[in-house]
């Protein structure tokens, strides 16, 4: 999501994770600067944000209440009775992603998505949390034994399936951001004339906040499939 490359388009720097600087010898690159620039920004937003609430909220307030019903909502329509007991896990998911997938708009700023290695964290991450809890709901035993299920010889199909969705998760957020990266990049970069701007600007925030929106519904998904 770099369309500002009007002039200076390097197909080989979407390619992957840069190198910027070295901490005790361990390479620092720019998936790894921006990810924690977006989660120090929320975490002040959210502070500042939340210091001064109203009983009739304004603009911002009405806004965020907004999200968090859209969340809790969302939630429970696929998993009754969870969607304030997952609000945490699943609006952070959301928010993250959300902001990770359109900060690309700005100059010379690339998408934490754009690079596997992060989006394969947001896809263990997931992984973890679901089967962590379809074992508290289910006990271990439980939980096991849900892998022979409907017969003993679907247990090895089963647990490959269990640990494709991590990895289809993961791939299926990153090869849509990277790749709808190079497409609007190449678009700016052949036909600056035909193609403004704003519309590339739009088409670019749009498909990032509906790729957030699958990854977030798909782990609520997941969430409820392991739990049942």
């Amino acid at each position: 999501m770099h369309f500002f490359y009007l002039a200076t388009f390097d197909i080989e720097a979407q390619a992957g994770p840069r190198a910027l600087f070295e901490i005790f010898g361990i390479p620092i690159n720019d998936t790894t600067v921006i990810g924690y620039a977006i989660t120090i920004g929320l975490i002040i937003f959210a502070r500042l944000a939340t210091r001064n609430l109203e009983l009739l909220p304004g603009r911002l307030q009405n806004t965020l209440e907004m999200f968090l019903e859209a969340i809790i909502d969302t939630t429970e329509g696929m998993m009754p009775g969870g969607g304030r007991k997952f609000l945490p896990f699943i609006g952070t998911i959301a928010l993250f992603i959300g902001f990770s997938n359109i900060i690309g708009v700005l100059p010379l700023v690339k998408n934490p998505t754009a690079d596997l290695n992060m989006t394969l964290a947001f896809g263990l991450s997931v992984f973890i949390f679901s089967n962590a809890y379809a074992i508290k709901v289910k006990g271990l035993w439980g939980y096991l034994k849900g892998y022979a299920e409907p017969m003993v010889f679907m247990l090895p199909i089963n647990i490959l399936g269990e640990l494709a969705k991590p990895i289809s998760h993961s791939f299926r957020l990153f090869g849509n951001v990277f790749g709808g990266s190079v497409l609007i990049a190449l678009a700016a970069y052949f036909v600056p004339g035909i193609i403004p701007v704003p519309l590339m600007a739009w088409f670019d925030i749009f498909i990032g906040l509906v790729q957030a929106l699958i990854f977030t519904m798909l782990a609520i998904a997941y969430i409820s499939i392991a739990s049942e």
